[in-house]
């Protein structure tokens, strides 16, 4: 077998083996619940609580936009807002569809080198809003950890909310640390030991991208502001469509759950996380006494079309809001020509 046939190989390898993941998940979920409950709930839906989940989610796309921006303009880089929302939120979309769950990401970062030749710079700013949003995340579940803990009368489940913000608090201080200076200081020799190379120059240049940040505490600040904000939305959303589903969700559960499920549905287990997501979700949520007056079947239920709503939501608001902007983005020149002729 020739090289190149070897390269193609295993090119496709890793999404077929994502696509089979995905579609043994999704008819494992499928097997092991009730369908024609979870359509009952999604049926009826209150549409003004879905209409609340839609507009938060909306405004989450415009806030979680104007984060990336604050985090290009750090490393000197600067897009037409137009452009940076619809790639913004054609990253988002794309993330739900495509198979390594951060394919999105790929295609902002190319967007951004498009526009400015940035480089590691518009690289570091993408991987660094796709870790800030993690970060943020994880720091509501390590605080809803502590609510719960505080308030839930049973004791199992006091240790299950103590166990899952200590992993959420490990997962901030492990971040926390890899941007120090020292600690990178400590990693650059280990990396010499590999030889020279453009791929270590780029890690090089990659690391130095990510310590611009330190030396600009006020637009940081912005961009802490705008992903708790961003985020806490996003949170809602999650709340909103339990409300319209009338499902007993406190929205502690979902400060300390869903963290947790968008952090192992980055994992490149599944095309875009699906089955992995829903089916994480489906199992927090549906734990006894998670959803009380509710028995185990109507919990499980619920929380099945509750992921699968916010799924589906998560794909297709930032979709629209990209084509929008991208029939915008399209007027424009066309408008423009107009007034020139007239």
């Amino acid at each position: 077998m020739t090289d190149s046939r070897k390269h193609g190989w295993r090119k496709w390898l890793g999404p077929f083996l994502q696509t089979l993941a995905t579609l043994a998940l999704i008819a494992w979920i499928l097997w092991r619940n009730d369908g024609t409950a979870v359509l009952v709930r999604l049926k009826d839906v209150d549409a003004s609580w879905l209409s609340a989940a839609i507009s938060l989610l909306v405004v989450s796309v415009f806030l979680g936009a104007l984060q990336w921006e604050r985090l290009l303009a750090v490393q000197g880089l600067s897009i037409p807002a137009g452009r940076l929302l619809r790639a913004y939120s054609l990253g988002m979309f794309l993330n739900f569809v495509l198979p390594s769950g951060v394919g999105g990401d790929v295609v902002r970062a190319v967007q951004v080198h498009r526009d400015t030749k940035g480089g590691a710079k518009g690289i570091a700013a993408t991987l660094l809003d796709r870790f800030a949003g993690l970060f943020t995340l994880a720091l509501f579940a390590a605080v809803a950890s502590v609510l719960l803990a505080m308030g839930h009368p049973d004791p199992l489940f006091r240790k299950l909310a103590i166990a899952t913000g200590l992993v959420a608090a490990s997962f901030c201080v492990v971040s926390a640390v890899l941007f120090s200076r020292r600690v990178v200081g400590w990693i650059a020799p280990v990396a010499r030991l590999f030889g020279e190379g453009p791929l270590l120059d780029k890690a090089r240049n990659l690391r130095a991208a990510f310590l611009e940040y330190r030396e600009h505490p006020v637009l940081v600040s912005q961009v802490v502001g705008l992903s708790v904000a961003t985020q806490f939305l996003r949170l809602l959303v999650h709340w909103c469509c339990a409300k319209a589903m009338g499902l007993p969700l406190d929205l502690a559960w979902i400060l300390l759950f869903v963290p947790v499920v968008a952090l192992i549905s980055v994992l490149p287990i599944s095309v875009g996380g699906w089955g992995l997501r829903e089916g994480t979700q489906k199992t927090f949520f549906s734990l006894p006494g998670v959803m009380p007056g509710l028995s185990a079947h109507d919990a499980g239920a619920g929380a099945l079309a509750l992921a699968l709503t916010t799924s589906l939501l998560g794909m297709l608001v930032p979709a629209l809001v990209s084509l929008v902007s991208g029939l915008f983005l399209s007027h424009r020149p066309n408008a423009a020509v107009a007034r020139s002729e007239s």
